[in-house]
């Protein structure tokens, strides 16, 4: 639920509650993709901790991304390490772009399955723009149901106020022309996809952008060339980046699929080494 100032964020299964920082996986301990909780759940049943639209699945359905209406994402990660499972323990009963109720059944995860293969059941809810909509959060403690409030979050006060997060729209629209003009232009640009922190282009001449300038940019934190692709690191809120480079470009230059995939990779791999970029500690992958 989401009043002028607070979001509440619902228990997405029966458990235990943890603080974001006693998940056992750094990347979601060290608040790398933002706050949350953790959850051991009790059954597998899973409902939406907030309403909104839904914005990413993975194709190994192990993650969902929802967005509210005022702009939040939160991301409900389910277990830990379970992208290895390639989607086996999981059932989603939700679809891209499908708009959400908070507390409906969105899925479910077999724990018997989970378990059997070595994995953490942990279910993980962060709020993956939390440097731009998050003043601070309340966890509560112990035993929840699902649908159950499990934490709220005070919201930033120009977030409270934007009418449905225009002004931070805005932002990331500036963000994302200014690192289009530096890449090239859709001349320059075969397409371009995104992992958990990271803008890829797959250019046709990356002699044309300045590493330098780009890192300059407003919003972006690094660059970097590797597999073919540009990178252009933007943190937590590079699906809102992302966003408006498709709309900038037109939905030609997207690969929702390869997103996804990449998304699921790069989720995975971020647990193995992480370093700090900038004023942010962001995965080198």
């Amino acid at each position: 639920m989401m009043s002028k100032d607070k979001l509440d964020l619902l228990a997405p299964a029966n458990g235990l509650l943890m603080p974001i920082t006693d998940v056992p996986d750094p990347v979601f301990s060290q608040k790398t993709m933002g706050e949350g909780f953790g959850i051991d759940p009790d059954d597998g049943q899973i409902v939406a901790p907030v309403s909104g639209r839904v914005v990413m699945l993975a194709d190994t359905k192990h993650a969902i991304g929802i967005r509210t209406d005022d702009g939040a994402e939160v991301l409900i990660h389910l277990g830990i390490d379970t992208v290895e499972l390639n989607g086996a323990p999981f059932e989603i009963d939700t679809s891209m772009d499908a708009a959400v109720k908070a507390g409906e059944g969105i899925g479910s995860m077999n724990l018997d399955q989970i378990r059997a293969a070595g994995k953490k059941t942990t279910i993980i809810v962060v709020i993956t723009n939390t440097n731009d909509v998050v003043n601070g959060i309340t966890v509560n403690q112990g035993e929840v149901r699902s649908g159950d409030v499990a934490a709220t979050v005070d919201l930033k006060a120009s977030q409270a106020e934007a009418n449905k997060g225009k002004v931070n729209k805005n932002k990331y629209a500036e963000t994302a022309a200014e690192v289009l003009a530096e890449v090239g232009g859709p001349d320059n640009i075969n397409s371009v996809i995104h992992c958990i922190t990271r803008l890829r282009f797959y250019l046709k001449d990356e002699g044309i952008p300045d590493d330098d300038t780009v890192r300059q940019t407003p919003g972006v934190l690094d660059v970097a060339r590797a597999g073919g692709q540009y990178q252009v690191v933007i943190g937590q809120t590079v699906g809102d980046v992302y966003d408006e480079v498709i709309a900038q470009l037109g939905p030609g230059f997207g690969n929702a699929e390869g997103t996804a995939k990449i998304m699921a990779e790069t989720t995975a791999a971020a647990r193995i080494r992480v370093c700090g970029v900038g004023r942010s500690v962001v995965p080198l992958t």
